[in-house]
Order: C-alpha cells, then structure tokens, then sequence
C-alpha cells in the first residue's frame, strides 16, 4: 500500500476535507491531556474527551485510506472507531455532569457497530446498511448527550442558554439522522456517493469539520463556565458553614430595601422584611476547652440547623467570627420574633455530637424590622445589633426585638 504521504496529490477534495478534520482533532487532543493535567476537578472528563479526539483523528484517517485505498478494513475499522469515540464524548460528559454512566448500552452500541461494519467490509451491498446504523445510532448519541448538557446547564450551572450549548450537539445529530434517512430511502444512491466522492460528500464533510469544532469549543465553554461558577461562589460564600459571606448578604440586603421601597403600605407584612442577629453563646468558651476544631464543627452545625428552619426566599449568612445574619423577606417583626424563638429552641434540641461527647449549644437573637421609607440599612442593623446585645446581657439563650414587646425565655440548663 502506497503511503498516504505519497497518495495525497490524488486525494478527491471531500478526502482532503476529511484529513483536515482528522488533522483538527489531532491539535485538540493534547489540549484536552494538558486540561486533564491542570484541572485535577476536571480529569476523567478532559481524559474521555482527550480519547475522543485521539479516537476520532484515527477514525477519519483510516476512512480516507480505505475511500483512496480501497482498503475495506481500514473503513470498517473507522467507522467503528468513530462510533467509539462519540462514546468517549459521551462518558466525558457523564463524567463532568457527575450523572450515571450506562455501560450495557454503550456496549451493545459499539458491539452492533462491530458487527455491521464487518458485514459491510466483507460484502458490499451491507455498505447502506453500514451506513443506517452507524449513522443512525451516532445520531441518538449526539441527542442523548445534548439533552444531559442542556439539563446540566440548566439545572446545575443555572444558565439560561442551555440550549444554546447543546445545539451543536442538536445540529451534528440532524446531519447523521438525515443520512441514515437517506440510506434507508435510498441506498443504491447512498452508496454510489460514498464511492464515488461526489460534491454532496465533499459538503459534509466540511460541515462536519465546522459542527465538530463548534462541538469542542461548547465543551470548552462548559469548563470555563463551572470554573466561573465556582469562582463566583468562592467570592460569596463563607468556605467554612458553606453560608453567603458578608459581602453576598450586604448585596441581597441592598435589594431588598430597594424592593421595599417602592412597594406602597410600609408595615404590612408583604412590603416589609426584617432581620435576625445571631450569635452562639460562649463561643469562646467553647473553642478554649474543647478547641478550634470543634469550634469549627460547631459553627457548621449551627449553620445547617439554622438554614433548616428558614424558607427558599430567606438568606442566611455568616456576618462574621461567630455570628450569623439572616434576611427575611415579606416578614414582619412578630413573625420573625416568632421565628428567632423557633430557631432558638431547634439548636438547642439538637446537641452537636463530638469527641468531646454530645455538647448542647444555645444562641441569642435580636431581631428589628424594616420601620418604611426613613430607614436605612445601617439603621436596622444597628437596631438588630441593640436587641442581640440585649438578649446576651439578660442571660443568653433567649430573642429580643428591637421595638418590640420583650419576650423572657427561660431554659433548664441555659448556659
């Protein structure tokens, strides 16, 4: 066999398209291996995606030999090596999407791809059924796999345009379904352009090279987008409790006085919001017998009993050393005293379990309520501040509202 160095000159151009997207791929792939290296959160995806593009420069090379060849089993062993690389793609999205990998099927896929491959290279008219199958079943990858990025984008990484990055998964999938279509419909004229290189395969393959560069460049950008993702979540939450930091709550409060604002009727539970001062009683007490680390462990469970008892549109944040700051939307003053003495007693009923042995903790709340348009956020903090001071002095453990009726709450074994 002459070497494909020496055969180029009599390539058809639809061959010379397909070397170029084979000569892609080959640049892709160690852009993926240097990925897998980088990013430690992202290795067995960028590894998988690595194979696939590894899997697919070797596909497309052996299936330009086999067209200018007239090598039957380099074809065969393309198309199933495509197939296997769509696989790859497959679990390299599974894998980043940290969903279930469905194995049995991916089996099954690769093993009817085997089959009819075999058939094709050893018989010729198996060529439109060749054609169908591996067609058809790279179709149904691409949609599945479209549609686990759309719900990832959407459900995990909260962006809009999920679709957006599934299309060139969508689009790809089209194209493949079309041509299985068409050897089913027709195959004897499937097959005279397969062997032939007419100008219909020299224009799909040139939008295969532009649907596969879109394909990685969606891969790319679903990387980049966790990656903001998390970068965004480190800039606004606390690494400890898990909780909004003090700058996210600051944001969310700014909102919030803005939406009350312009709402009518300040007073009314709807138009109004409050806030909740929180802090752990004897903290320091806690971290100088018993040590940092199970002070650590005692600010995350006080922040997981806490976020327990506030509703989806309330937000929750560590405002600094041991004490924490929640936002009550459209919740007036009695509701959340109301809720604070809740609060109160849920930590308290829920001892924090440690080497040292099971520790009952208690907290102290000031609660103030947003008083209408003259209010400020300083204000009301300052006012939520007040009230937690005055709980700390009148013996811990208990809710004072700013402005409100005080509320005695005496506990066997208060601290």
């Amino acid at each position: 066999m002459e070497t494909l160095a020496l055969r180029l000159p009599s390539l058809t151009p639809s061959g010379v398209a397909l070397l170029l997207l084979a000569l892609q791929y080959a640049v892709l792939a160690p852009a993926w291996i240097v990925a897998a290296l980088v990013l430690p959160g992202e290795r067995r995806a960028a590894g998988w995606w690595a194979a696939h593009s590894v899997g697919s420069a070797l596909a497309l090379l052996l299936i330009v030999i086999g067209m200018h060849a007239e090598h039957a089993p380099a074809r065969a062993l393309g198309n199933i090596l495509a197939v296997a690389a769509t696989l790859a793609l497959q679990r390299g999205v599974w894998s980043f999407t940290g969903q279930r990998s469905w194995t049995l099927p991916q089996c099954l896929i690769l093993a009817a791809s085997i089959v009819v491959s075999v058939l094709a290279a050893l018989d010729l008219t198996w060529v439109p059924a060749r054609i169908a199958l591996v067609a058809g079943v790279w179709a149904a990858l691409y949609f599945w796999t479209a549609t686990d990025v759309w719900r990832h984008v959407r459900q995990v990484l909260r962006l809009r345009w999920g679709l957006l990055f599934a299309s060139p998964m969508l689009l790809a999938g089209l194209m493949l379904a079309a041509r299985s279509l068409r050897a089913l419909q027709s195959p004897e004229t499937v097959m005279a352009e397969v062997l032939q290189n007419t100008v219909l395969s020299l224009g799909s393959s040139l939008t295969g090279m532009v649907s596969a560069l879109v394909i990685q460049m969606m891969l790319v950008a679903l990387v980049v987008s966790r990656m903001v993702n998390r970068l965004e979540r480190l800039s606004r939450h606390d690494p400890l409790t898990g909780l909004l930091n003090r700058r996210a709550i600051d944001e969310l409060l700014q909102q919030e006085a803005q939406r009350a604002r312009r709402l009518p009727s300040p007073g009314k539970a709807a138009t109004s919001y409050s806030v909740l001062m929180i802090d752990i009683d004897h903290f320091k007490r806690l971290n100088d017998n018993f040590g940092h680390a199970v002070g650590d462990r005692a600010l995350q469970h006080l922040a997981a009993v806490m976020a327990a008892q506030l509703r989806d549109v309330d937000a929750l944040a560590r405002w600094g050393g041991e004490e924490f700051l929640a936002l009550l939307p459209a919740t007036s003053g009695a509701e959340a005293q109301a809720l604070a003495e809740r609060l109160c007693g849920r930590v308290r009923n829920l001892p924090l379990a440690s080497e040292a042995g099971r520790l009952t903790l208690t907290a102290s709340v000031g609660v103030a309520e947003w008083q209408g348009q003259q209010d400020s956020i300083t204000e009301l903090l300052r006012r939520a501040d007040s009230a937690l001071y005055l709980a700390k002095h009148e013996g811990r453990d208990r809710v004072r509202r700013a402005g409100g009726v005080p509320l005695e709450i005496v506990h066997a074994g208060r601290a």
